[in-house]
């Protein structure tokens, strides 16, 4: 599976105290498009995503979307925060 597309919508909840710095949408193979993936920087600057997730009837966060494969999970990262990096001239 391939990464065609990475979009990046900058969102920053800086101001508000978040750590919500973008929200991605990317296309893998052409074919299926993973929409509200988040771009969030760590407490040391660090950025790492979050793929979507819904609050269950208990109240807690479940992923709507999750990986199964490690290997493509870094893929995806990779492709998100090297794009997120570029469009914000980030270095």
């Amino acid at each position: 599976m391939e990464i065609t597309d990475v979009k990046i919508y900058p969102f920053d909840t800086s101001r508000i105290g978040g750590r919500v710095r973008a929200v991605a949408d990317i296309t893998i193979d052409d074919i299926l498009v993973i929409k509200g993936i988040k771009v969030i920087e760590t407490k040391h600057g660090g950025l790492f995503i979050s793929f979507p997730k819904k609050v269950s009837s208990k109240g807690t966060y479940v992923d709507i979307v999750q990986s199964l494969d490690n290997e493509f999970t870094e893929k995806v990262r990779r492709a998100i925060i090297d794009r997120y990096k570029e469009l914000m001239n980030i270095k």
